[in-house]
């Protein structure tokens, strides 16, 4: 009885396709349990006699269909399999003894799932610089999903060794026709959102033998660029990791990103660079900006001007402590309030445009792109002069703002700053903060007594966070969703608890810019110091991080 139908497409490859037609013949499963459909894509090379005279232990059923493209193949294979599900594999793998009965045995222990197989690379003795690098992040992306097989998503099925229901392949209509790369992470995404669950099988062993070049590579990244922009118009929530990350990372990569795309650099610069670069450590880190470059020019032409700048923009969060008078001395964490008012003057002039924490929050949500030159302002602690100070240059300017409190403090004065920078200062009365939730000011915890929460016990932990929560809900009869980790210390239990303990999202002192892929839970934000000049404060805005270029060390409370 068939249970398993392999579908490989295939075009103008003759040697290849007998190879892995081959490794066919070595599988353990028996051959009465699979069939192979090859589904000639129109070839004009010897394929058809290939397959006339080769001997296989299978059944092969060799198709025929004028050239009309990989993805309609796989569709042709897809109404011509006799089993109930089916394996694809690409005509350039080398499948492992087991492959197909490592397919087969998760098929029966998940039978409504997309199971996707390991593939490792195979390149040729005389492969350059690029086409090893590539094969360096191949390996990579493999050993991380080795280690964490959970960590599979819909972005990481490729169908050069991938299986699913039949019934389910025909409901969700195949393999898309009209894009001209990622059809198989497309129908993954299909898949997952009709009800399937997404399997890695790591002993689902095949070795792709690569053959491209740095020509074929950047066609490659690009085209990605222009089918994700275009998906990602068609539905949000197929933002792919990819064109979500253009602002992540360190300032140093997003200006050297900005620079070789504002001038439009030809990649091609780039990998006769990396041919000139003696040391291979250097290689992947080339490679890796070439693709990327690649990639974004490919969505700059897909996706238009609007959605290119709301895609590479970034979103900063400041983050501020107190605001002192105009004669008060400027420290790291006072702010004089002659400064703060220029600040909010400067934001305005440049075209920035202030939302709430929870705003962004919803359009990460949603995956909806957040507008440009969007900007979130935070305060940390709740000092009595974020009330008497801050808040009538907020109203002056219409600029809405979160104010994290230390729950256990309010009304009360700073009695945990080990560094005496603020050291006693007045923090807000119930009445002052009740009076900001009237005006719009929103509200967050920090903790309940502000300690370093990774330092403490975690029941101690566990209870700053949780308590710091109820007792403003209860107080402010309003929900309370944002978190700030005190000195901006945290870990993966820390941002447990804060998830466990109700919050939405949680903020840390880690500098950089947000974007729509930022994890919730450890949204980055950028201090701005009382003695930062007006110079920082547009590096904290265009890049998040008003140290960039070293202008100034950082500090943190």
């Amino acid at each position: 009885m068939i249970e398993l139908s392999v579908v490989i497409p295939t075009y103008n490859r003759v040697e290849r396709l007998r190879s892995c037609l081959e490794s066919l013949n070595r599988q353990t499963l028996a051959t009465s349990h699979f069939e192979v459909i090859v589904v000639i894509d129109g070839s004009t090379d010897e394929t058809r006699e290939m397959l006339q005279k080769f001997e296989s232990a299978y059944r092969l059923r060799p198709i025929w269909q004028e050239n009309s493209g990989q993805a309609r193949a796989l569709n042709r294979g897809i109404q011509e399999a006799k089993g109930p599900y089916c394996l694809f594999l690409d005509d350039d793998i080398i499948a492992d003894p087991e492959l197909v009965a490592e397919h087969l045995r998760a098929r029966h222990q998940f039978p409504n799932a997309l199971v996707v197989g390991q593939l490792t690379l195979s390149l040729p003795t005389n492969a350059g610089w690029y086409a090893r690098a590539f094969a360096q992040g191949w390996r990579e992306h493999y050993d991380r999903l080795n280690q964490e097989p959970t960590k599979l998503s819909w972005e990481d099925c490729y169908s050069g060794n991938m299986s699913a229901p039949r019934e389910a392949l025909l409901e969700c209509g195949g393999f898309a026709v009209d894009i001209i790369r990622g059809y198989d992470v497309d129908l993954a995404s299909r898949l997952e959102k009709q009800g399937c669950t997404l399997v890695y099988a790591s002993n689902a062993l095949g070795c792709q033998e690569e053959q491209k070049g740095f020509r074929e590579f950047s066609r490659d990244a690009e085209n990605a660029g222009k089918v994700d922009a275009m998906l990602y118009q068609q539905d949000p929530l197929r933002l792919t990791q990819a064109l979500g990350s253009f602002a992540q990372g360190s300032w140093r990569k997003l200006l050297l990103r900005r620079l070789l795309l504002t001038l439009h650099i030809p990649p091609i610069w780039l990998e006769f660079l990396g041919g000139l670069i003696g040391r291979k450590a250097r290689h992947y880190s080339l490679f890796s900006l070439t693709q990327t470059l690649c990639y974004w020019r490919g969505v700059r032409k897909s996706g238009g001007a609007d959605l290119w700048r709301q895609l590479t923009s970034g979103t900063p969060i400041l983050m501020y402590h107190a605001i002192g008078l105009s004669h008060e001395p400027a420290n790291p964490y006072v702010l004089p309030a002659d400064r703060f008012a220029a600040q909010m003057t400067w934001l305005k002039r440049l075209g920035y445009h202030p939302i709430t924490l929870k705003n962004f929050l919803v359009c990460q949500r949603e995956r909806r792109p957040i507008p440009v030159r969007s900007v979130v302002i935070t305060f940390d602690d709740g000092y009595a002069d974020n009330y008497t100070h801050a808040y009538p240059v907020l109203q002056r300017h219409n600029i809405p703002a979160t104010i994290f409190l230390v729950s256990g403090y309010i009304g009360l004065a700073n009695e945990w700053d080990k560094k005496k920078q603020l050291a006693h200062r007045p923090l807000m009365s119930w009445p002052q903060i009740m009076d900001l939730v009237q005006q719009g000011i929103q509200f967050g915890a920090h903790s309940c007594t502000h300690p370093t929460l990774t330092a403490v016990p975690p029941a101690q932990a566990e209870e700053e966070i949780a308590l710091s929560r109820r007792q403003l809900e209860e107080k402010l009869d309003l929900p309370i969703e944002l978190f700030a980790y005190p000195y901006g210390e945290y870990d993966p239990t820390i941002q447990t608890m804060v998830q466990q303990a109700g919050f939405a999202a949680s903020c840390t002192v880690d500098a950089g810019l947000n974007t729509l892929i930022t994890p919730p839970f450890s949204l980055r934000r950028t201090e701005i110091q009382g003695t930062d000049s007006l110079a920082r404060f547009w590096l904290a805005l265009w890049l998040g991080d008003a140290e960039a270029l070293g202008w100034r060390r950082k500090q943190t409370d």
